[in-house]
């Protein structure tokens, strides 16, 4: 069984600032530093019968006034042969990177247009990207209603790359402002993180609900099933087959992904324990190989 996996984190406390990782900084998680380490693509072995085939590496706070270096320590991860760590990664060696890993790259959505494009024009360069994210979150509603982070969001719908879009599924206000610009912006290719965090509690379940309807009426729209560890530690089977059945019923088994967001998954269970578990939820082998291969494939253009 081949597997994309297209929500994952890699990191090199070394290179990187992180600064999420921190017992300081927010999220004030008490198991944080499990995670506050590095990990690379070994990390990501995957037994039999899983073939690992590509990933989507979605940018992790390495360097967000130069997302590129990201992107360059990445592509490094990838190469065919040993480079020099200590030199920058020219663009020339593009053709050298694997096509098994996509990178999302950091992207602040409130600079200004010329300074939005001069990085877009940047880091088009690399051949791994395929998109930017910049975390919406708790300030979603306000940020999609900024004229410039508007505009923004058209010159990326006008270049063709993705978005990644992180929000509360639950925040009625915010799903608004996305439903608005997803009507003035029918060419931005845009994918929900994290299944846009369903919640337990029961009343804001049924808002999530309402709005991932609201969401699915937008072709352009696709969503990541992912993150189970961010609402709930304890998580299990059932409760990911009940997200992933309603989430395929509204926008249909081609728009919806599974992922890890590996290394939070570790919060829960082993890398290779989550995927058995999606292997073995109740849908059929060409169901499965939909979410698990198939729809990422065709989305992140591998």
């Amino acid at each position: 069984m081949k597997i994309i996996d297209p929500h994952l984190h890699l990191f090199d406390l070394s290179l990187g600032d992180y600064s999420w990782l921190q017992a300081k900084n927010p999220p004030y998680w008490p198991d944080k530093q499990l995670i506050n380490r590095n990990f690379s693509i070994a990390d990501l072995h995957l037994p039999a019968p899983f073939a690992h085939a590509a990933f989507v590496h979605i940018e992790a706070g390495f360097n967000n006034s130069q997302p590129w270096l990201e992107i360059e320590w990445l592509e490094r991860q990838c190469l065919q042969e040993p480079v020099d760590n200590t030199q920058p990664l020219p663009a020339t060696t593009a053709k050298q990177i694997t096509p098994s890993m996509k990178t999302i790259a950091c992207i602040d959505l409130q600079q200004s247009t010329a300074s939005f494009a001069e990085q877009i024009v940047k880091l088009s360069q690399y051949r791994s990207i395929a998109g930017f994210r910049h975390i919406l979150d708790e300030h979603a509603s306000e940020l999609l209603q900024n004229s410039q982070v508007q505009q923004n969001l058209h010159y990326l719908s006008e270049s063709g790359f993705i978005f990644e879009c992180q929000l509360d599924g639950a925040d009625s206000a915010a799903i608004e402002q996305l439903c608005r610009l997803l009507a003035r912006t029918p060419r931005l290719k845009i994918i929900i993180n994290h299944a846009a965090f369903p919640s337990l509690d029961a009343e804001s379940f049924i808002t999530w609900q309402a709005n991932m309807q609201k969401l699915a009426s937008f072709s352009n729209l696709y969503i990541k099933a992912s993150g189970w560890e961010m609402f709930n530690r304890a998580y299990d089977s059932h409760q990911i087959e009940t997200i992933v059945t309603l989430l395929i019923g509204y926008f249909s088994l081609q728009r919806v992904m599974l992922a890890s967001n590996f290394p939070l998954c570790l919060f829960s269970c082993s890398y290779t324990q989550l995927w058995q578990t999606y292997w073995q939820l109740a849908f059929s082998e060409p169901q499965k190989r939909a979410l698990m291969y198939d729809n990422a494939r065709c989305f992140y253009q591998f």
